[in-house]
């Protein structure tokens, strides 16, 4: 076995898949855990209606970013690791000046009409208008920070990536509440300390980005570059916002349909929606941890997908997908079995009120389970030229999400819209799986003893 391991490191591409994956895996795991803490502090600190309150907020923020970017912070990830990997670094600054220009108007667009929306939207989830309107005015800031932190995943700056997008906003949010709740009790603090860890980790990632952009690219540039139109741009980042657009509903939808459809939810304590939307975001973030390593290693394994396909190594893609995919059933299993065998023992950390969870919380981590085990699908086909494929597969995915939601809601609440995330995940990643097979020939699960 250590020979084997041995050897296997003599090979480039896993040496840099364990390495960069090792990194990610930490810090996902740390922000894992500062996420835990900050769930643990608001429910205890404001009950499940603040968690709700909190919930219900950030998601309408994240909706509205996610309109504003237009897809363009994924498709940095592509063109920043293909030029990066040819040295054309005059072309990665062009292409982010394009980027830069278009997201400031998208992103202006995004925050005015989430400001003017927010009564009826408030009313339709039954959310705080107020939050709504404050949150407006930090698209911008969120748009940029998830464009740079993408940017630095294109960079293969790994262990950056991973600090800002699987830790930092939690880490600096955790701070902010402890520090806003010295001086302030009302239900609001944990809103203002998102908004707070927001601008922070906005500036903080323009600064890594641009750190180690000039570093890399110092005494290269050359007249040459590679322009791309806005039309080319738009081409490729349409469909791929539509595609994130389809991952914000396979993620949020049945935390907003929660709080707007009325549930079967007075049990053990829960007596209103807003309540139970804390209840199932408790259950869902445990839930996460099974898909930590699906996450770290897709973080090296996205821009390893666009470097090996824009030099047409087919085989090299191959092999990459078929490492990745064991490295993350190895080390999922574990995870899943130990949730599987004491969920009561931990939503009962966060109060008795969570424990109506563990059901959901069994599902939703089941769903991580049949994710993990299907290999890094989604972002093979994003970064080969197939976003088309993948956004109407999510397409699929999240048709059968809202209707499964809002069939079972009405009738199981938060063990509803667990089970219709269960059933719609393991559908669109199964299907996605049949879909590399047929373009490239090969499927990316692993299963022990069984030859693909």
């Amino acid at each position: 076995m250590k020979e084997k391991f041995l050897n296997a490191l003599q090979d480039k591409d896993f040496a840099e898949l364990l390495k960069g994956s090792g990194i990610s895996f930490v810090l996902r795991l740390g922000g894992l855990a500062v996420g835990y803490l900050i769930t643990l502090l608001i429910a205890n600190l404001f009950g499940a209606k603040g968690l709700g309150d909190y919930v219900l907020a950030i998601t309408v923020l994240r909706l509205f970013t996610l309109l504003a970017k237009l897809g363009l912070d994924t498709t940095s990830i592509r063109f920043i690791a293909s030029f990066a990997s040819q040295d054309k670094w005059t072309s990665i600054f062009k292409f982010r000046k394009q980027v830069i220009s278009i997201l400031s108007i998208s992103s202006l667009a995004a925050s005015l009409l989430m400001y003017f929306l927010a009564i009826p939207i408030a009313d339709l989830i039954n959310a705080e208008y107020e939050y709504i309107q404050l949150n407006a005015f930090f698209v911008l800031p969120m748009t940029f920070f998830m464009l740079h932190y993408q940017s630095l995943r294109g960079l293969k700056r790994i262990a950056e990536f991973s600090f800002f997008y699987r830790m930092a906003q939690a880490l600096f949010s955790l701070i902010s509440i402890v520090i806003l709740y010295q001086f302030f009790k009302t239900s609001g603090v944990p809103v203002y300390a998102y908004l707070i860890s927001v601008l922070i980790v906005s500036l903080l990632s323009f600064i890594s980005f641009r750190y180690w952009l000039n570093k890399r690219s110092k005494g290269k540039e050359s007249a040459e570059q590679e322009i791309m139109s806005y039309s080319t741009l738009f081409k490729i980042s349409i469909p791929l916002m539509f595609a994130q657009s389809v991952q914000f509903i396979m993620a949020w939808t049945d935390k907003l349909m929660l709080g707007a459809i009325d549930t079967p939810n007075v049990v053990n304590g829960i007596t209103t929606n807003i309540e139970e939307v804390g209840v199932y975001y408790t259950a869902f973030k445990l839930s996460m941890f099974a898909a930590v390593a699906l996450m770290a290693i897709n973080s090296i394994a996205s821009p390893k997908f666009a470097e090996l396909y824009g030099k047409k190594d087919f085989d090299g893609l191959k092999k990459v997908a078929h490492q990745s995919s064991k490295m993350i059933f190895l080390a999922t299993l574990p995870l899943v079995l130990l949730f599987f065998a004491f969920p009561e023992f931990l939503l009962g950390l966060f109060g008795e009120e969570f424990k109506v969870g563990v059901k959901a919380f069994v599902f939703l981590s089941f769903g991580k389970l049949i994710s993990s085990f299907s290999g890094s699908v989604g972002n093979l086909l994003q970064m080969t030229g197939k976003q088309v494929i993948f956004m109407s597969v999510l397409f699929v995915g999240a048709i059968v999400n809202v209707l499964l939601n809002f069939f079972l809601i009405p009738k199981f609440g938060i063990n509803g819209a667990a089970l219709a995330s269960m059933i719609s995940l393991s559908v669109w990643n199964l299907i996605m799986v049949y879909f590399v097979k047929r373009e490239f020939g090969f499927y990316t699960f692993y299963i022990p003893f069984l030859k693909r």
